[in-house]
């Protein structure tokens, strides 16, 4: 219950600051919604990911681990299919005028919240007291 709740907090920060970065994730009933997705996304890493990871391990290992990213984006289809509240759009690449649409979108967003949340892991296991 432990591990679950502090995924749950971890995805939600590591939902808002993907979405400060790339201003693609809609939630509306904000507080809530968020919430909900976290929930989803945590249930999906430490439920279906560990189960997913062991059925796919032959494509996993002929890629040398990058399918894991797909693995990931799959979580992000979930919690877009299972909440009407939440939505992943287009996202818009100012620098080069250019769109990241449908898959890629999920798949960049995916790979974005995968990245703060080990960043954010690695945080608060460094700064944990040693016994």
């Amino acid at each position: 219950m432990k591990k679950l709740l502090r995924y749950i907090l971890l995805f939600v920060f590591s939902l808002l600051t993907a979405d400060q970065i790339w201003h693609n994730l809609t939630f509306q009933n904000m507080p809530l919604t968020i919430v909900k997705v976290a929930l989803v996304l945590a249930i999906f890493e430490l439920l279906l990911k560990p189960i997913l990871k062991v059925l796919l391990l032959p494509i996993n290992l002929i890629t040398l681990g990058f399918f894991r990213i797909i693995i990931d984006t799959l979580g992000f289809y979930l919690a877009v299919f299972l909440l009407n509240d939440f939505q992943i759009s287009n996202i818009y690449i100012s620098g080069y005028n250019y769109y990241v649409k449908g898959f890629f979108a999920y798949l960049l967003t995916s790979f974005t919240v995968a990245l703060i949340l080990n960043i954010y892991n690695f945080i608060l296991r460094k700064n944990k007291p040693k016994k």
